[in-house]
Order: structure tokens, then C-alpha cells, then sequence
């Protein structure tokens, strides 16, 4: 039977509001059983090393445009050398970090650290696609790009790197649904929540269900059933294992 995966929430982050554990058993009863974890801080990547689960693997990396992201790329290269994560990411450009040099910079040093330790990349791309794409078909990594909500031509030169891509409730709307069809349509996508603890609505007592009602939402607005749309999101995580 296919199980659901997150393949992009911020557990450690989550968990200083309400403790995820807990969240996680919950949810297996709906089939929700694995978890791609980012973390962006020192405290964050402390807690996955000491909170271990076979349900959860996580990724580290130096975010574009999150000032409260305090690592440094040798604090990505240990987690490297001692196979710590899955992924580097999230990384990559935004549009709305007026430092494009700057953050150009760390994004090619994380991408070389990738290459190095062969090791996939999780990629944030708010604007700036063209030059992303012009950057990344350079070094041929398996790449998971996250949240991806923008032009219908910058999802076709990513999806030429042979990305995968992480479907979100972003894309639940009719200016979105050419490019929710045309994601369905490649068959390289998983689903995601992007959770973190800033996220969490009033009264919400386990937001990692939200996954559940997201696909269901997908599957109604897509008109694909919600079986197939699971079906394939588990093959194309398999390909990452």
C-alpha cells in the first residue's frame, strides 16, 4: 500500500511550538508516514540529531532570504561529511533579497558542496528563474524544487534538469491550475506543507494533517484520483532513496 510523504515541512521549527511526535503517530492513520525535514538553523539542525526517527529525513542549507538562517557553509559541509542529510537545500535565489551577488554566491558554493558529496539539492526560487535555470543546468544534481508557484515557461526549463517538484496549496488557484495540470501532467512531483510554527492557525491542533486535505484538494481540483496522484508521489520519492 502507498504511503503519503511531506516532502517539505520544518519539523525542528514546528516543534518548539508543539512537540511533533505526537503529530506524526497521529497521522499514520491517515497514511501520512514520512517526512522530508529542512533545517535552516544551528538550533534546528541540533534538534534532528537529537530527536532521530526513521520517519523523518532532513536536509540543512543556507536560505536565500531567511534572516533567521545563522548557518555557514562549513556547518553544511560537516552534516556532508558525516551523511547527516539527504539534501542540501532549501537553497537557491529570491527575488525579494536585494543582495543578488551576495546570495548568488552562496547558492554556487552550496551547489559545489552537492556536487562534491553527491548529494541532491532542495531549491527555493522566489523570481530570478531564468538565472537559476542558466546555473543549475550546469551541474546535472538531482534537484527537489520547492513550492514551486510561479510562470507556466519557468516550471518547463526546470522540469528540462529532469527536477522534481513539490505540489502546495499555492497552486489551488484557477490563475494556477494550467501549471497544477502541467506539474500532474510531468509525473515529478510530490506534495508538501512547508509547515513551521509561524504557520500554525488558531485553534489547529495538528497541522501536518493539512498534507491529507491537500491532496484530497488536488485530486477534486486536478479531477485525478486522489489514489493515482499518491501512487506517484511514493515512485518518484523511491527514486530518491
Amino acid at each position: 500500500m502507498a504511503f503519503i510523504i511531506d516532502g517539505h515541512c520544518h519539523l525542528a521549527n514546528l516543534d518548539v511550538l508543539m512537540p511533533v511526535k505526537p503529530l506524526m503517530d497521529e497521522t499514520k492513520k491517515f497514511g501520512l508516514d514520512f517526512w522530508l525535514s529542512s533545517a535552516l538553523t544551528k538550533a534546528e539542525i541540533a534538534w534532528h540529531q537529537k530527536n532521530p526517527d526513521k520517519r523523518i529525513a532532513y536536509s540543512a542549507g543556507i536560505h536565500p532570504n531567511y534572516k533567521e538562517c545563522d548557518l555557514e557553509l562549513k556547518d553544511i559541509e560537516e552534516l556532508c561529511i558525516e551523511k547527516r542529510i539527504w539534501a542540501i537545500g532549501e537553497i537557491g535565489l529570491d527575488r525579494n533579497n536585494p543582495d543578488f551577488a551576495g546570495q548568488l554566491k552562496i547558492f554556487i558554493e552550496q551547489l559545489e558542496l552537492a556536487k562534491q558529496y553527491n548529494l541532491p539539492v532542495v531549491l527555493h526560487l522566489v523570481g530570478h528563474i531564468s538565472e537559476a535555470y542558466k546555473l543549475l543546468k550546469q551541474y546535472k544534481l538531482p534537484y527537489l524544487v520547492h513550492g514551486y508557484a510561479s510562470s507556466l515557461q519557468g516550471f518547463k526549463e526546470l522540469l528540462r534538469l529532469k527536477s522534481f517538484f513539490t505540489i502546495s496549496e499555492r497552486l489551488l488557484k484557477w490563475d494556477k491550475k494550467e501549471l497544477l495540470k502541467a506539474m500532474i501532467e510531468s509525473k515529478r512531483y510530490l506534495f508538501e506543507t512547508d509547515i513551521t510554527r509561524d504557520y500554525v492557525q488558531e485553534e489547529e491542533t495538528n497541522p501536518l494533517l493539512r498534507l491529507n486535505t491537500l491532496i484530497s484538494s488536488v485530486a477534486e481540483f486536478a479531477e485525478i484520483p486522489r489514489g493515482k496522484l499518491i501512487e506517484q508521489q511514493q515512485k518518484n520519492f523511491n527514486s530518491y532513496e
